[in-house]
């Protein structure tokens, strides 16, 4: 019996879901202030709802970023806290890869542009073929102006027909950016399981330890509020 938990608040959607053998029960909420608060009561509400226990899990997958910095890291520490108290593997997905392949399956296309709302006039921007069942990354994710996300979208995609998702998405279209979107703005549950499943099949997964955030922007642009007013 196929066993996978999978945790996700990378974005503004907080998520918990337990896939067992084909049926699917999970817990969606966008009250981001509340993600930390909320995830693991959703567990808990999956686990009550699916009559199963956590220890019966194959593994943990978790949405690894990128996203807003405190939403990633809540769901890697939720699912390090779980895979630690029960000694189960982890395996990370991409919340932009997630998204990929909701609108690839969703539009029936074989490109998928995903894009996420950065802030500070950037985008988390990822684009992804389908290949033999498999998603390929064309280019690496990246943070970007929206400038710049164009111009890499119309390099890599080179006119071919795509599906276009996330909340970065709005932010291109300010720009110019011209595109059937797609109503797949957060990562899916569903998603991040199938992937997983793939990697956990292929891999086996990391240790608690060895689970790590992908957050892309490395530095953060804005003071601590120790070094802010120093000047006041």
């Amino acid at each position: 019996m196929t066993q996978i938990l999978a945790l996700d608040s990378a974005t503004e959607q907080c998520s918990a879901a337990l896939f067992i053998d084909g049926r699917l029960y999970e817990r969606k909420s966008t009250a981001v202030k509340q993600h930390a608060a909320e995830i693991l009561g959703m567990v808990d509400a999956v686990v009550t709802e699916s009559g199963t226990r956590l220890a019966d899990l194959d593994f943990i997958a978790y949405g690894q970023g990128p996203g807003s910095f405190t939403g990633v890291r809540i769901a890697v520490s939720a699912a390090q806290g779980i895979a630690l108290a029960l000694n189960k593997k982890l395996v990370g997905v991409s919340s932009l890869e997630a998204m990929a392949l909701a609108a690839l399956e969703e539009s029936g296309k074989d490109i998928a542009v995903a894009a996420i709302d950065a802030r500070m006039g950037e985008v988390y921007l990822g684009i992804y073929q389908r290949q033999n069942d498999q998603l390929v990354a064309l280019c690496a994710e990246q943070v970007l102006k929206p400038e710049k996300a164009l111009e890499q979208i119309k390099a890599v995609t080179s006119g071919q027909d795509f599906a276009a998702c996330g909340t970065g998405i709005a932010v291109l279209q300010k720009s110019g950016f011209i595109c059937d979107t797609d109503p797949h703005n957060f990562p899916e549950p569903w998603a991040i399981i199938k992937i997983a499943a793939g990697r956990f099949a292929a891999s086996g997964g990391v240790d608690a330890q060895d689970a790590q955030p992908v957050y892309i922007r490395n530095e953060v642009t804005w003071k601590k509020l120790s070094e802010q007013g120093k000047n006041h």
